[in-house]
């Protein structure tokens, strides 16, 4: 399964770029959407363990605190 999201809304496109260079950076690989459509997109296949799942949560979330207005 894929989860699409946007950062911040449509538009933030700055931000966005960011967020996936900052989730690279904490080994969290290919968040970016597709081209047509942009935004951000978790691939949540069999494979993706529990553990992977909360190390993206956990990120987000810090994200989201560090970039809150």
């Amino acid at each position: 399964m894929n989860v699409d999201f946007r950062i911040a809304g449509e538009g933030k496109t700055a931000l966005e770029e960011q967020f996936a260079k900052e989730a690279e950076d904490k080994g969290l690989l290919n968040l970016k959407g597709y081209r047509t459509v942009g935004g951000m997109r978790a691939s949540l296949y069999n494979a993706m363990t529990e553990e992977g799942v909360d190390h993206l949560l956990e990120f987000m979330q810090d994200f989201q605190t560090k970039h809150a207005n």
